[in-house]
């Protein structure tokens, strides 16, 4: 751990405003080592969580498929899967320490250092309303002494900037010498300025980092995932590996070739993480909830108080019929329903998909009737093959 050294601010902001290095939140090991980790740990947790549902046939009547239904169709044992799974987060650890490598821990200063520096950009804000209004033929000086007896806030706006509507020196914590320090008499926030200042550095600024990364992150997935389905060559030696899995479930989710690890999803978070400027913190909530969401889709279940499915509905059921011979086409999307709406390409009769499971269903319990023993590789392709034909009867 690096010695505790302060630094300086801009000269824009206060000099009493200083930047030490952030404590870990586990003494033994660094918050730059943790966010890489974490996916990792909660993804065996959950997958852990739901391949005992699946062993002990718990929950059944949440099931997507019947739990028999794996060993007939899927063309990759769960061993071997899970031999490509643990491939992946050793890459993704790998990786993540490689970029994180001398990386310090992140300088920063208290909340009411933030906020000083939040403060100082809300009273920018209202600069250029003078000069707006003047060019519309609005007279700002006038309208602004015009309005100053009803709200003398919004009369100092309309002139350009704040000015303090009270003598009183505002403290944000008075029991903190830094606090008062930072926010000194010569700053005199207005409550408007550091109201706004404070909503800004603890819940609009961290919003709109996870929103951008969530961006960053579901566009390159879509788009990738989409050209590996439209481009055969890619499909055929890259992503038809994870199609090997067309009853999914949870520890299954990143079982892909290690080029699709690599470029569509260890790239995609590491694009997110720098476009939206994520502190080591931030990427290990983000990751985890990103991995939740991965563990989520692959699960093969469907529970009615997913809290996934209150807001999005881009969840298991969603992703599983990408999963089918007949949904490859469809359902790219990854955390969100945005492209696949935009563009197009989502399924969107859902009684035609039921028929479909339901074919497929009927198929894999007519080929294990009549030869209870087979499983494997072998009798899944054919079986593929008869349910593919068999599929195209129902329009």
């Amino acid at each position: 751990m690096a010695s505790k050294t302060t630094a300086s601010l801009t000269a824009s902001s206060s000099p009493y405003c200083v930047l030490v290095p952030q404590e870990p939140l586990l003494p033994w090991i660094s918050d730059n080592v943790l966010a890489i980790l974490l996916p990792t740990v909660v993804y065996a947790v959950a997958g852990g969580f739901f391949h005992l549902l699946d062993v002990y046939e718990l929950f059944g009547s949440y099931r997507i498929h019947p739990s028999q239904d794996e060993l007939k169709r899927n063309h990759v044992t769960r061993w071997q899967c899970l031999q490509i799974v643990v491939r992946y987060h050793v890459m993704q650890i790998v990786i993540g320490l490689f970029l994180s490598y001398g990386n310090e821990p992140p300088m920063v200063g208290d909340e009411a250092c933030k906020i000083h520096q939040a403060a100082n950009v809300v009273r920018s804000i209202p600069n250029p309303v003078p000069m707006i209004l003047n060019t519309i033929g609005i007279d700002a000086r006038q309208l602004s002494q015009s309005t100053r007896a009803s709200s003398a806030t919004l009369a100092h706006i309309i002139g350009g900037k704040y000015q303090p509507v009270t003598n009183s020196i505002h403290a944000l914590n008075s029991s903190s010498s830094s606090s008062s320090n930072i926010l000194s008499s010569n700053d005199n926030f207005t409550d408007l300025e550091l109201t706004l200042a404070k909503v800004s550095v603890t819940i609009l600024t961290p919003l709109l980092q996870y929103l951008l990364a969530l961006i960053v992150v579901d566009t390159w997935i879509y788009f990738t995932h989409r050209l590996c389905h439209v481009n055969r060559t890619l499909y055929r030696l890259v992503h038809a590996q994870h199609h090997r899995i067309y009853v999914p479930y949870a520890y299954g989710a990143v079982y892909a070739h290690w080029l699709e690890s690599l470029f569509l999803d260890i790239l995609s978070f590491v694009l997110a993480g720098e476009i939206a400027r994520l502190s080591p913190r931030q990427s290990m909530l983000f990751g985890t909830a990103a991995t939740i969401k991965t563990i989520g889709d692959h699960c093969g279940y469907v529970f009615p108080w997913d809290p996934m499915g209150w807001f999005n509905k881009n969840g298991p059921e969603f992703h599983d019929l990408h999963h089918q011979s007949w949904g490859l086409k469809y359902n790219f999307s990854t955390y969100t329903v945005f492209w696949d709406n935009l563009l197009g390409t989502t399924w969107a009769d859902k009684e035609a998909a039921e028929k479909r499971y339901q074919r497929v269903r009927d198929l894999t319990r007519r080929k294990g009737a009549s030869n209870p023993e087979a499983e494997g590789p072998l009798v899944n392709k054919e079986m593929e093959r008869e349910v593919t034909v068999e599929e195209k009867k129902v329009e």
